[in-house]
């Protein structure tokens, strides 16, 4: 599936259910839409833009690496996304692995 209609199953998904959580890690809630971000609060933090384009990437990522799914946030490190790897990984489990495998 095309990462940009994974990308708009996830953002409406963050707007149905309100936040985004793997526990026991920390929750990301849904904030705002913004053109080229989704703005989300972080239970330990200031609310934070999550570029569209980094999400994105690391769906990209997720459908050529399907394990990282279940490695944690910094599974995604190796692959360039060392800022913002917690709430991505967290909005990347808004949809069921299958989603992001060939």
């Amino acid at each position: 599936m095309d990462a940009k209609i994974i990308l708009g199953r996830i953002l409406q998904r963050l707007i149905d259910e309100e936040h985004a959580q793997v526990p026991p890690l920390n929750a990301f809630g849904f904030m705002a839409l913004k053109r080229s971000s989704v703005v989300v609060s972080r239970e330990t933090g200031q609310d934070t833009p999550v570029p569209f384009a980094r999400l994105v990437t690391a769906i990209e990522i997720l459908q050529q690496h399907p394990e990282i799914y279940t490695q944690g946030p910094d599974a995604l490190r190796p692959f360039g996304i060392t800022h913002l790897n917690s709430p991505i990984y967290a909005l990347l489990h808004l949809l069921p692995k299958e989603v992001y495998e060939p």
